[in-house]
């Protein structure tokens, strides 16, 4: 699986700083590999640079359909939101709902965002949804 060589520990980092509302401290030059589309929004929102965040996520793709493309649209949720990005939140929204009864990213038994049903709740508020 790409990414395995290189971006998987900031990967999995970010998990639990994201969960637990702590700093994405990601100073210096840290290879995000693979997942640097789906991190870089975070990190410039956390550097309050949102405009390059808005620009940044909407210049990811739409992740990989791998055992880990859950967690990298929870990312994408995740940047959304505070960006009022409603595209990418419904994006976002549309690609998890098929996995509304799992943990983003615990198929992979490498990293989790937990479970998909809070991403889930939070885009649905934002989008005006019940």
């Amino acid at each position: 699986m790409p990414g395995l060589a290189r971006g998987l520990p900031p990967l999995a980092l970010l998990g639990p700083r994201l969960r637990h509302g702590l700093p994405l401290d990601f100073e210096g030059t840290v290879d995000r590999g693979p997942y640097a589309p789906w991190i870089r929004p975070l990190v410039l929102i956390e550097q309050v640079r949102s405009a390059e965040a808005a620009e940044a996520l909407r210049e990811a793709l739409d992740p990989p359909r791998d055992l880990l493309q859950e967690v990298l649209w929870c990312l994408t949720a995740r940047a959304a939101l505070p960006l009022g990005d409603r595209d990418s939140m419904r994006r976002a929204h549309t690609a998890l709902t098929s996995a509304a009864g799992e943990l983003a990213g615990a198929g992979s038994g490498l990293l989790t965002l937990g479970p998909v049903p809070e991403h889930l709740t939070g885009l649905a508020a934002a989008l005006g949804r019940a």
